[in-house]
């Protein structure tokens, strides 16, 4: 925990590559979430001077038959720190790992690791007798502002069509888009993006509202936001997002069931590429969720999707 508060700050900060899924407040604030039959470790890479080349950060639970060893949070997994995607390190990583899966029993989970990043190539090379399950979650990047007269002709009368619905909408109702500023307005839209997301999947395992709200008040106003939509009052769709400089980050968008025939999620991601456009802002990385269900078919503009395969063993790994 010391080397998370500390010494973590300046890995993510000699490391630019580093999203602020790997800041010391989210991880941080996550490893306090950690239920007493958990553990959170630091695996670190060390040079024979002592200096830190590369540091992942990894939760041990022992809540089940076997121990189970997996990334401490899993919405973007990487090492952090100057050195880390050398290929050396990686496989160095990747070594340590499955010697814990071998000496101590342990199921490794690294399904948020992408298998095209460093660490990925080094599990595969290293683990080679493995079976991988794989999947292609695409966590896609759209240039801001989004040119919407360069998109195709059927895409533009989609979002014309779209649009045509909401207009009609405020003509009866009111219509609102906001987007937190600070802390206290987070704190406040939190707990609606927690209770709108429930049904859709957990982000974290046993996590409430409450947790969320622990999370975004130590990453603080300043890296996280939350943009909403409301129909008369009622949020009918939310986006939480952080940030670090010119890179907005999502995570998945959560909407009202109830209003799926308006398409409350375009309609939200809309507004959002606008307003951070104006903040300026250059490129927002959609989550795979979001990816898949508001950005597919070229709807934004969006240039290829960064693919990121998920690597998790199908037995236990061996040394």
């Amino acid at each position: 925990m010391d080397l998370l508060a500390r010494q973590w700050r300046e890995l993510y900060a000699e490391d630019l590559r580093a999203t602020p899924f790997q800041s010391s407040a989210w991880l941080t604030a996550w490893a306090r979430q950690l239920p007493c039959t958990a553990t959170p470790i630091v695996l670190t890479a060390v040079s024979p001077t002592g200096r830190t080349l590369a540091a992942l950060a990894l939760a041990r639970h022992e809540d089940g038959i076997r121990p189970r060893t997996m990334p401490l949070s899993a919405p973007y997994v990487r090492p952090i720190g100057p050195h880390a995607d050398d290929p050396t390190v990686a496989r160095a990583l990747a070594f340590h790992l499955l010697l814990v899966a071998e000496q101590d029993d342990t199921e490794v989970d690294m399904a948020a690791v992408g298998a095209d990043s460093p660490l990925g190539h080094a599990l595969h090379l290293v683990g080679a007798d493995i079976s991988w399950t794989r999947t292609t979650p695409a966590r896609t990047p759209i240039q801001l502002p989004v040119r919407y007269d360069t998109l195709s002709p059927s895409v533009q009368r989609e979002h014309a069509r779209r649009r045509r619905t909401w207009t009609r909408l405020a003509t009866d109702h009111t219509i609102t888009y906001t987007r937190t500023r600070h802390l206290k307005n987070l704190m406040a839209a939190a707990t609606l993006w927690a209770a709108l997301q429930r049904g859709h999947g957990p982000l974290q395992d046993n996590v409430g509202a409450g947790d969320w709200q622990t999370v975004l008040e130590e990453v603080g106003a300043a890296k996280a936001c939350i943009a909403t939509l409301s129909v008369d009052h009622t949020v009918v769709a939310a986006q939480l997002c952080l940030t670090r400089g010119p890179h907005c980050y999502t995570l998945p968008l959560a909407a009202d069931p109830a209003h799926r025939h308006l398409a409350p999620g375009h309609a939200l991601l809309r507004h959002l590429v606008d307003d951070l456009a104006a903040d300026g802002i250059p490129t927002l990385h959609l989550d795979p969720t979001t990816s898949r269900h508001h950005a597919g078919r070229g709807q934004y503009g969006a240039v290829r999707p960064h693919a990121r395969t998920a690597l998790t063993p199908t037995r236990s790994a061996a040394a």
